[in-house]
């Protein structure tokens, strides 16, 4: 059932996923569907724990800001492929207990670095929003179709009204859809040394 309601929502979006949609997937009638779950949420929330299990968790690295820098990115990276989900759990409705792992390794080597309880859960936040805002930019659900007109917008864009953003966009190639924003990693690193820069007189 949790391999039939990925391939519906995979395939056709997470919108499609309704119990007749997995029972038509499966073949059989969407009532013998509920002597294994009660509702689409239950089974929603199945094939979530599933693809959390896939979230990285042990990683190498001697110190513990290098460690939350490589499990970071590898999120990124793995949930990239499963950019559908990341519209699920901006709902703040549903939570797979299978991330909670990757939560409190996170938050262990915030703890490692030096900062307190609180602050080390101020900057998992900000770490996490990072990833997510470059996920839910740069890797849409469905791939934008081009040309479009968002292209044609920064193509036309007056040099004269807009000196920077046409001189920036003239100089920086397009990435193309799917691809990691370049600069995630640095940025990232950069947020991570800011963030646990004064950890020691924060102890």
């Amino acid at each position: 059932m949790v391999a039939a309601g990925r391939r519906v929502i995979e395939r056709d979006g997470i919108d499609a996923l309704t119990m007749r949609a997995v029972a038509a997937e499966l073949g059989t009638a969407a009532a013998s569907l509920y002597r294994h779950v009660a509702d689409r949420d239950t089974l929603l929330l199945a094939v979530l724990e599933e693809i959390a299990a896939g979230l990285p968790v042990d990683v190498p690295g001697a110190e513990p800001t290098a460690r939350l820098l490589r499990r970071l990115l590898g999120a990124h990276d793995y949930m990239a492929g499963h950019a559908w989900v990341l519209h699920v759990l901006i709902r703040g409705e549903l939570v797979a207990e299978n991330a909670l792992s990757f939560n409190d390794a996170c938050l262990a080597d915030l703890l490692a670095a030096g900062l307190p309880p609180a602050r080390a859960a101020s900057a998992f936040r900000s770490c996490w929003q990072l990833v997510l805002g470059e996920l839910l930019s740069e890797h849409p659900v469905s791939p934008a179709r081009r040309p479009n007109q968002r292209a044609a917008a920064f193509a036309a864009a007056d040099p004269q009204a807009l000196p920077a953003l046409t001189r920036v966009h003239a100089q920086v190639p397009d990435r193309g859809p799917g691809t990691r924003c370049a600069d995630l990693q640095d940025a990232l690193a950069a947020l991570i040394t800011g963030l646990t820069a004064d950890s020691k007189g924060a102890r």
